[in-house]
C-alpha cells in the first residue's frame, strides 16, 4: 500500500471525533490518524503533551495535516506548537467536506493538498433562504 499523510483532527469538545466517525461510516476506516478534543477541565500544558503524543504515534514520514474547528482557538494555538516539521500543513475550518477530500487523497504530497482541501472548503458550503426555494419551486413548474 502506497504511504499516506498522517492526519490529527483537533476541536473544541468532541467535533474532531465525531466528524472522523463520520467520515469513516462514508469511505470507511482510516488508519495513521488521531483525533484530540478540548474540553473546559483539560489544561493547556496537558493537552499540549496529549498532542505531541499523539504525533508521535503517527507515520508522518509523508508528511502532516493538522485540521482544527475554528481560527484562533485553543486547538489551533496548540498545532502551532508543531510548526517546525517537515511536511506540515496546519488548517482551520474543519467540516465534513474538506475532511472527505483530504482523507480520500493521503497518498499525495501535502504540498498538493492544500488546494485540494481549499476547493472542498469552500465548495462544501451552500446558502439556501426560503426565496431561493421559491425561485427553484417557479422554474421547475416552467419545465412542465
Amino acid at each position: 500500500m502506497e504511504s499516506e499523510v498522517a492526519v490529527l483532527l483537533m476541536s473544541h469538545g468532541n467535533f474532531a471525533k465525531e466528524a472522523m466517525k463520520s467520515a469513516e461510516l462514508i469511505i470507511g476506516k482510516q488508519a495513521n490518524m488521531a483525533t484530540l478534543g478540548v474540553h473546559l477541565e483539560d489544561q493547556v500544558d496537558a493537552l499540549r503533551e496529549e498532542m505531541l503524543e499523539k504525533v508521535k504515534q503517527l507515520d508522518t514520514t509523508k508528511g502532516l495535516v493538522v485540521v482544527t474547528d475554528i481560527i484562533g482557538g485553543t486547538p489551533m494555538n496548540l498545532a502551532g506548537a508543531l510548526i517546525g516539521q517537515e511536511n506540515l500543513v496546519i488548517s482551520s475550518g474543519l467540516s465534513l467536506p474538506l475532511l472527505l477530500e483530504l482523507l480520500l487523497n493521503r497518498t499525495k504530497e501535502t504540498a498538493e493538498l492544500v488546494p485540494l482541501m481549499q476547493q472542498a472548503y469552500q465548495a462544501g458550503q451552500t446558502i439556501r433562504t426560503s426565496e431561493s426555494f421559491r425561485e427553484e419551486e417557479d422554474e421547475d413548474d416552467s419545465i412542465l
